[in-house]
C-alpha cells in the first residue's frame, strides 16, 4: 500500500473520527470528579493525538513542497513560493486550532467546562499558555489543563519548526535560482 494513501486515509479518519465525537451528546459524562490516574491518560491520548494530526500534516506539507509539480509551480516566481509558505502558514494554524477543539471537545465531554463557547475560551487561552485565569477548573481537574499547557508548547514549537523549514526551502531554492542567473553570464 503506497505511503501518500496512508497519510490521506489517516487524515480522513481523523477527520472522521472528529466530527463522531462532535455528534456525541455535550452534556458532562462524569458527575463527579476522576480518580487521580484517570487524568494522565486523558492527557497521554490527547497528546498522541495532537502528535498523530500533527505528524501527518507535517507530512503532507513537506511531500508537497518536494513534489516536482508543486516545485515547477513555485520555480517559476518569488510571488508563488510567498503564496506557498503564507498557505503552509495557515496550514499550520489551522491544525493548532484543531488542538485547540480537541481539547475544547474534552474538557465538555468529561464535564470539567459547560458551554461550548467557555471550553474553547479555557483550552485557547491553555494551550497558548496565555492563562488569563478568568476562568478555572475545578481543583480535581486543574491537571488537564497543565497538560494541555505542555501539549501546547510541544505543538507550538513543532510548528514553528515546520515553518522554519518552509521558509528555508524557498529561501534556498531562491538563491539557487539568483545563483544559477548570475553565474550563467
Amino acid at each position: 500500500m503506497n505511503l501518500k494513501l496512508i497519510k490521506w486515509a489517516l487524515l480522513g479518519g481523523a477527520a472522521t473520527t472528529g466530527i463522531i465525537l462532535s455528534s456525541l451528546p455535550t452534556t458532562p459524562q462524569l458527575a463527579r470528579c476522576p480518580e487521580i490516574g484517570r487524568l494522565p491518560g486523558i492527557v497521554l491520548a490527547m497528546i498522541v493525538t495532537t502528535t498523530i494530526i500533527h505528524t501527518l500534516v507535517t507530512s503532507i506539507q513537506s511531500d508537497l513542497v518536494h513534489a516536482k509539480r508543486v516545485s515547477a509551480w513555485y520555480s517559476v516566481s518569488s510571488s508563488r513560493r510567498l503564496l506557498l509558505i503564507a498557505v503552509g502558514a495557515l496550514l499550520t494554524a489551522a491544525t493548532l486550532f484543531l488542538d485547540i477543539l480537541l481539547w475544547a471537545w474534552v474538557y465538555r465531554f468529561v464535564g470539567a467546562i459547560h458551554g461550548l463557547e467557555a471550553s474553547l475560551y479555557f483550552s485557547g487561552i491553555t494551550f497558548t499558555t496565555v492563562g488569563y485565569g478568568d476562568i478555572t477548573l475545578a481543583k480535581c481537574w486543574q491537571l488537564l489543563s497543565v497538560g494541555e499547557a505542555v501539549n501546547g508548547v510541544l505543538m507550538a514549537g513543532w510548528s514553528t519548526a515546520l515553518l522554519i523549514f518552509l521558509v528555508q526551502k524557498m529561501m534556498t531554492f531562491h538563491i539557487n535560482v539568483a545563483e544559477s542567473s548570475t553565474g550563467s553570464d
